[in-house]
Order: C-alpha cells, then sequence, then structure tokens
C-alpha cells in the first residue's frame, strides 16, 4: 500500500494531462506453487496544474496471474482496466497473454516481455488489439 503519483513529464501536451495527481495504490497476490496471482488497484485525483485542461479522476485496476516454468521463465495473463470518470465513455480494458524471461545482460539481469491480447473494453474509435514488448533492468541493493 502506498500511494500513486501524477506528474506533468509528457513530451508532448497531447500525450498528458498537464495535471499533478494523487491518491492511493494498493497490490495483494499469493504465491502457491509456481503461480503468482494477484490484484492492483490505483486511483488518482488531480490537484493542481493547466486549468485548460480537464480534471483528472482516474481507476486502474489490474488482476494478473502468472505461472513459472522454471529457469526463469514465465507465462501469464493479466488485464488492465483503466476507468475515467471525467469521460462519457469511461473503461477502456485490455486483456494480455504474456510470456516472460529473467536473464542476464552481460552481468545485469534483465527481465524481457512479449504481451497481446484483445481489448475487451474500449471507447469509440479504440484500439481493439494491445501488444507489448519490454525489458525491465534488475537492481538490487544494501537495506539501510
Amino acid at each position: 500500500m502506498g500511494p500513486a503519483l501524477l506528474l506533468p513529464a509528457a513530451t508532448t501536451n497531447a500525450l498528458g494531462s498537464e495535471k499533478f495527481g494523487l491518491g492511493p495504490s494498493i497490490v495483494a497476490l499469493t504465491q502457491p506453487g509456481p503461480w503468482t496471482v494477484g490484484f492492483l488497484f490505483n486511483h488518482i485525483w488531480s490537484t493542481s496544474g493547466a486549468n485548460d485542461r480537464p480534471d483528472v479522476d482516474q481507476t486502474f485496476l489490474q488482476p494478473f496471474a502468472n505461472y513459472n516454468l522454471g529457469a526463469g521463465l514465465s507465462v501469464g495473463a493479466s488485464m488492465e482496466a483503466s476507468g475515467n470518470w471525467e469521460a462519457d465513455e469511461t473503461w477502456t480494458a485490455p486483456l494480455l497473454f504474456n510470456v516472460s524471461k529473467v536473464t542476464l545482460l552481460g552481468k545485469r539481469p534483465v527481465s524481457f516481455v512479449v504481451a497481446a491480447g484483445p481489448t475487451v473494453a474500449s471507447p469509440e474509435g479504440g484500439a481493439n488489439w494491445r501488444f507489448r514488448l519490454g525489458a525491465t533492468f534488475l537492481f538490487h541493493g544494501r537495506v539501510f
């Protein structure tokens, strides 16, 4: 449990809200055997920013399940539902199926992921399919 923050850091105004925002964030998960199953929730309300832009009142819900195949390889599924309470058509919800692999790139651990799936809820004219390719560099250190 902790805060979710919104910063107006988009490289162009069309990609961001131009607002600062804050709200709660909660994740709960369990790892029975080779499974990781859980749920992520956050909600953000705008606190300040450009007066000529709409306020932010946004929910994010992400149920997820992953199965560890061993040797850093896993498969899974998640729904990344976002609700914009300031819009007429509130929800966008892609269902993503993924394959990920944790490996070393030189001496640095990296998690690679490929995900794709249909959008099960979307505003008029929204995307009906999603694809993701990602790399996350993993760092660890001492806790003081």
